[in-house]
Parts: C-alpha cells; sequence; structure tokens
C-alpha cells in the first residue's frame, strides 16, 4: 500500500514539475519575445529622434526668415530688397511635422509584452509617448497646417507671385523658386501681415517646445529600455 502511495506521489510530482518546467518555457519565451520587440522598439525610437532633429531645423530655419522680415517691416521695408523680402516669404513653411513610428509600440500592447515590462518608468514614458505627447503633436500640428495655409494663400495672392517648383532639393518639402511677383507695399507694411508673421512664429515655437519634450521622452526611452533587456 505504501508503495503505490508513494509511486502515485512521484507520478503527481513529475506532472506538477512538467507543468511547472513549461510554464517557465513559456515565460522566458514571452520574455525573449519582449526583449526583441524592446530591441525593435529602439530602432523605431532612433529614427524619430532623426525625424525630430529634422524637423526642428526647417522650423527653426523660418523662424530666423519670419524674424528678418519683421525687423525689415520695423524699419519700413530698408533693411531688404523687394527680391529678397519675396523669396525669405515663399521659404518659410512651419508646416512641417512629426509622425512617430508607433507600430512596434502597438504590437507590444497587442501581443501582451507590455505587461512584462518590469520597469515602470519604462511603461510610464510608453505611455506618455504615445498617448499624451502623440495627440498634443497631432493636435498642435493640425493648427499649425490652417495657419499657414492661410499664411502661403495671402502672400500668393497680395504679392502676385509666381513660382517654379524644385521637388528635388530641400530636406523635406523641395523648395520653390521665384519666377516673378508684384511688391504690395501698403500690404507689407500693414498690422494685418504684422500680425500673421507673429502668429506663425508663435506657433511655431510652441511646436519647437513640444518636440523638446518629446525628444527628451525618446532619448529616456532609449537608456530605459537598454536597462529593460539588460
Amino acid at each position: 500500500m505504501y508503495k503505490y502511495a508513494f509511486e502515485g506521489t512521484v507520478i503527481v510530482i513529475g506532472i506538477l514539475f512538467s507543468f511547472y518546467i513549461e510554464e517557465m518555457r513559456i515565460e522566458s519565451k514571452n520574455i525573449e519575445i519582449k526583449n526583441e520587440l524592446l530591441s525593435d522598439l529602439n530602432r523605431a525610437v532612433t529614427n524619430d529622434l532623426v525625424q525630430i532633429e529634422n524637423v526642428q531645423n526647417l522650423l527653426s530655419q523660418s523662424q530666423i526668415e519670419i524674424n528678418k522680415i519683421q525687423r525689415d517691416i520695423d524699419n519700413n521695408h530698408e533693411q531688404l530688397s523687394d527680391v529678397e523680402t519675396i523669396e525669405k516669404l515663399i521659404s518659410i513653411n512651419v508646416s512641417v511635422s512629426f509622425f512617430p513610428q508607433d507600430g512596434v509600440f502597438t504590437e507590444l500592447v497587442s501581443s501582451g509584452s507590455f505587461e512584462l515590462i518590469k520597469n515602470k518608468e519604462l511603461k510610464s514614458k510608453l505611455l506618455e509617448i504615445y498617448n499624451h505627447q502623440k495627440e498634443r503633436n497631432y493636435s498642435i500640428s493640425d493648427e499649425i497646417d490652417i495657419l499657414m495655409k492661410e499664411y502661403t494663400l495671402a502672400i500668393y495672392e497680395h504679392f502676385r507671385i509666381s513660382i517654379d517648383y524644385n521637388s528635388f532639393d530641400g530636406e523635406i518639402y523641395g523648395r520653390p523658386i521665384l519666377k516673378d511677383f508684384i511688391f504690395d507695399s501698403d500690404y507689407y507694411l500693414s498690422n494685418e501681415f504684422y500680425g500673421m508673421n507673429s502668429g506663425i512664429i508663435l506657433f511655431s515655437y510652441l511646436y519647437s517646445r513640444l518636440l523638446n519634450d518629446v525628444k527628451k521622452s525618446h532619448e529616456a526611452i532609449l537608456s530605459l529600455s537598454l536597462e529593460e533587456i539588460s
């Protein structure tokens, strides 16, 4: 009787141990998948940082040109020639947007790997980037697109600008090439036009500030995810 009880106990222990081994194997595999996804995320975040840098550079270039335009207006259009002014105006474009690569984060969540992340700060930063900051990014980008469209239509209409377009020049969007224009001094020196420039540069500064915050979050994720993987 004791022999059968012992044998039964051994069998039960063997079954339980096999279940334990299988659970450990599954857990190990899930952690491996999580780490692979975090490595993929790091590559996406690195690419995003390059994209952010490019957008910030383009915004900075336009901000410099707008400041020059407003200084010229403040000095009654005595600092820039008509041609220089128009060339600066058609070069201004703050309607440049950052589009985060969120596919890997979506896979982290849908696969359940996100819940396996042990570092709470990393989880918090991921949610901040791909929820809160992502929504803010798209919201301010939409506002800038509207303002930039109004601004562009206004300068092309009031200065009767004719252009060619080089699609292969410039970092992202190509570059307009001035052909002809009729300079409207009254409009150029008007409060309306000055205010449009102020609005454009204000929103570009707001977007630059947001991108700085997004950049810091991305850099934090690179560091935290490497710690999680190791």
